[in-house]
């Protein structure tokens, strides 16, 4: 993640159309990040169960240390976020990558309310997609 642009980032995160992406950005030293970090984990397994096709989570986990910031401020430039932990929703779209949510520190039912209302949209973009290329979906 170092030396990669926004783009290029979102991008290999953000592969599938058709797709929910949850990504949960968490530092060390962050009691925030350790108190929520079952809860997401939690989430993350039983959604998995139900809808395994449809949604994909990942934790990216930033370096932290008073003499050494880089890694922080690094995830900051590219994500654009303010605080730990910060969450955020994606679907591919025939255009990129789109973010559908982002929120620091939510409940984890507001996190699951977002995901269940984000894949229809990640249908529609899927749809878009098809139409967009003339593709069938398994070629996308």
């Amino acid at each position: 993640m170092k030396s990669r642009t926004t783009a290029e980032t979102l991008t290999e995160l953000v592969r599938e159309f058709g797709v929910v992406y949850v990504t949960a950005l968490t530092r060390q030293g962050c009691s925030g990040c350790e108190t929520q970090k079952p809860l997401f984990q939690r989430l993350a397994e039983g959604m998995s169960r139900e809808n395994s096709a449809r949604v994909r989570f990942r934790s990216l986990h930033v370096s932290y240390q008073d003499g050494d910031k880089r890694e922080s401020w690094n995830s900051k430039r590219i994500f654009g976020h303010a605080a730990y932990p910060t969450y955020m929703i994606h679907v591919r779209s025939h255009v990129g990558p789109l973010e559908i949510y982002r929120s620091v520190y939510p409940p984890m039912e507001e996190l699951e309310k977002q995901i269940k209302e984000s894949f229809e949209l990640a249908d529609f973009y899927k749809t878009e997609a098809e139409n967009a290329s003339g593709l069938t979906p398994e070629k996308l």
